[in-house]
């Protein structure tokens, strides 16, 4: 037990715990996933997908089960779930380590090395650690992706059998989580295999067979729910999880579309603070690519997802979770050299002057009058009132930590070198910033309370609306048992006139209704507004909405 609390990895844990139990969920992805789940356990079906009744076939189950069970320990929370997540993540730092082990038996010290500095550097990369506790598929993916390359490591260790199964196991989770994906997380580095093993090299035919075993067993892990939930859903359903969600997504995305140089934009923001603090001479960032079996095993994980990663039209941040810790590893090897450095001082200067304008962000909302530039901005419409009471009820006390994290890096004259802080405070830093989250946005995040005035007008037999696609975004917090109709604006007023008592309710702002409102509620930036129908079929009519700027794809 005394391990376990002097490890760092529990301090780690300790640092973001508090964003596992006060962060609420975030629209829309997270208020979608927990409605999905709420959905099942309504229905108590555990293998049809639903999303406001209708079935849902944008993801796999697994992540859904484990909500489920979640909340079958604990109760209905949200904190309960990232709480889950968060332990995932921890569970990925221990299988990381494990894996690195495994690469470096040959090194003098085993690996420990090695592998201590692989998992602090994926401990402390800042969007790891703004994840780590994330109500989303791809913290559970890299988990999953992990268990399969020690899969890959016992065939590298010529123990067949045990390896086809781990494989498989991995893999089939990670397609019960996130679909076929998976392939490109785990697949290429056996793919790639004879680059860093002996074993493969020797004994390609046998190697690429019980590759080819686990990929069947890894496929039919994930049939044996796809083909009962593609009959239970009718062709439609068969064909969204079969074809649309796997072909579809990878030649031409429905959502997130950008240009293929978009992630190495990203990507040095993404490793913060490594790209500010990892020092070493070029030959070790050169030689590190074939420096040891670990290294090479490191950049066939990471490179060849990452370049095919580029040329999928769909491209998200968090699709390359489950990459970070080959990169990490290759990080490691980096830092193994003789002349590698850690120096922390320019990510501090980085921290203070994010805090610092953290700090100065509350003062300057509230007095944005008597500030040209903000007054301009005010004025053109770029901020709006909302936006200003948010960011102007932000506690100066979250820039002041922030600053001071920055200062402590900057002033102290060892622990910038030291990379277990610098890991830790790139979690510390993940941990501010979503507290920051919490407090200021949350509150108007929640919509507790239109969600209960929807599921009262729907026991009441009242029939309600939503004026655009919803998302789901309220029937876990509502813990509604009637699916929330969808209108739009060329079906909305024959809705309302087949339903005068009805109510009509919509979070987007592009529609421009010149009605008033009965209600108004808070929400992120706008507002929620609920009007009576009648008032809507009395009123004058709105011209063609704006483009669909406020409309947010599925993840």
């Amino acid at each position: 037990m005394n391990r376990v609390f002097s490890d760092w990895r529990f301090a780690w844990f300790l640092i973001l715990l508090p964003v596992a139990l006060f962060l609420p969920a975030l629209p829309i992805d997270e208020t979608r996933y927990l409605t999905v789940a709420w959905e099942m356990r309504l229905g108590g079906d555990a293998l049809l997908l639903h999303l406001n009744g209708a079935p849902y076939s944008d993801k796999g189950p697994l992540l859904f089960w484990l909500i489920n069970v979640a909340w079958l320990a604990a109760g209905l929370h949200v904190w309960i779930v990232r709480l889950g997540v968060l332990v995932a993540s921890l569970i990925s730092l221990v299988l990381l380590e494990r894996l690195v082990r495994r690469l470096a038996t040959d090194e003098a010290d085993g690996g420990r090395a090695l592998a201590t500095r692989a998992t602090m550097i994926l401990a402390g990369i800042l969007y790891f650690a703004l994840f780590a506790s994330a109500i989303m598929f791809d913290v559970v993916l890299t988990t999953c992706v992990l268990l399969a390359l020690h899969g890959v490591l016992d065939l590298d260790a010529q123990r067949w059998r045990r390896g086809m199964l781990i494989f498989a196991l991995g893999l089939g989770l990670g397609i019960l989580t996130k679909g076929p994906v998976v392939l490109l997380d785990a697949g290429l580095v056996a793919l790639f295999a004879p680059w860093w093993s002996v074993t493969a090299r020797a004994h390609k035919a046998r190697w690429y067979g019980a590759m080819l075993a686990g990929v069947v067993g890894g496929a039919a892990l994930a049939l044996a729910w796809a083909i009962p939930a593609a009959l239970h859903g009718g062709p439609d359903y068969a064909n969204a999880i079969f074809v649309r969600q796997t072909v579809g997504r990878v030649a031409k995305s429905f959502a997130h579309q950008r240009p293929y140089w978009w992630y190495f934009m990203v990507l040095p923001l993404m490793v913060l603070p490594w790209t500010l603090s990892l020092r070493a001479p070029w030959h070790a960032w050169r030689d590190g690519f074939a420096a040891s079996k670990a290294a090479r095993f490191g950049i066939a994980w990471f490179l060849p997802a990452f370049v095919a990663f580029c040329f999928v039209s769909g491209k998200q941040p968090h699709y390359l979770l489950p990459l970070l810790p080959g990169l990490a590893l290759y990080f490691a090897q980096v830092q193994g050299d003789a002349l590698a450095r850690v120096r922390g001082r320019i990510f501090g200067a980085l921290l203070v002057m994010l805090g610092s304008t953290l700090f100065a962000a509350p003062y300057a909302a509230t007095h944005a009058a008597a500030l040209p530039m903000l007054a301009r901005l005010v004025q053109d419409g770029s901020l709006t009132p909302n936006a200003l009471a948010v960011i102007g009820g932000i506690w100066p006390l979250w820039g002041a930590l922030l600053a001071l994290l920055g200062i402590v890096l900057i002033v102290h004259p060892r622990v910038h070198t030291q990379l277990r802080v610098l890991a830790l405070a790139g979690a510390a830093t993940a941990s501010i910033g979503m507290l920051t989250l919490a407090q200021a946005v949350g509150p108007t995040v929640d919509v507790s309370a239109t969600a209960a005035r929807i599921k009262a007008a729907q026991d009441a037999g009242k029939p309600v609306a939503h004026l655009g696609w919803h998302h789901g975004l309220f029937g876990f917090p509502g813990q509604l048992t009637q699916p929330l109709q969808k209108v739009d604006l060329d079906t909305l007023y024959t809705w309302c006139a087949a339903h005068p008592d009805g109510e009509v309710i919509t979070f987007y702002t592009k529609y421009g209704i010149p009605v008033k409102p009965e209600l108004e509620i808070p929400y992120r930036l706008g507002r929620i507004l609920v009007w009576r129908a009648a008032d809507l079929c009395a009123g004058p009519r709105p011209v063609a909405p704006r483009d669909d700027e406020d409309e947010t794809p599925s993840d």
